[in-house]
């Protein structure tokens, strides 16, 4: 789902609710107060999950334009490999050369993918933390206003 989806989503399902409230429990506008900073705070906690993960994939991105710029350059040192060789020898000794640096810039790449995930895993930990937190603390303002319904 995209985020704008998700933003109308968010905001369809507070009004339904707000308007439910209003109708079926003649609710008051402090109540009305609450439960539209409910559904508001809900909207910029996942704006801050989407802002997280936004952030992300444009840092994976970047490493596969890095992975497929080493796929060029490699398919260009074979070009002028083949070109400048003057024997077997000459090719063998490049080979091992160019395999060692394209090597070399594919751990590179790796290692920073590997970074750019553990730093997401952490923002997201982060992320959910606060959320729980301020998610508990919405619901307990929003039930000492909105009196509990009864099961019949």
């Amino acid at each position: 789902m995209d985020f704008p989806t998700l933003q109308c989503n968010i905001v369809h399902r507070t009004i339904r609710l707000q308007l439910y409230f209003n109708e079926e429990n003649a609710m008051n506008t402090a109540n009305y107060d609450q439960i539209n900073k409910l559904g508001m705070s809900t909207y910029d906690t996942l704006k801050q999950l989407y802002t997280i993960n936004t952030n992300t994939v444009e840092q994976l991105i970047e490493q596969q334009f890095a992975l497929a710029a080493l796929g060029v350059e490699y398919v260009t040192s074979q070009m002028k490999l083949a070109g400048t060789a003057k024997g077997y020898k000459d090719i063998i000794s490049a080979q091992t050369d160019i395999a060692g640096e394209i090597s070399s810039k594919m751990q590179g790449i790796a290692r920073n993918t590997l970074d750019i995930m553990t730093e997401s895993k952490d923002e997201i930990s982060t992320w959910f933390e606060k959320s729980v937190k301020e998610a508990e603390k919405g619901i307990k303002e929003v039930t000492k206003v909105v009196p509990a319904v009864k099961a019949a």
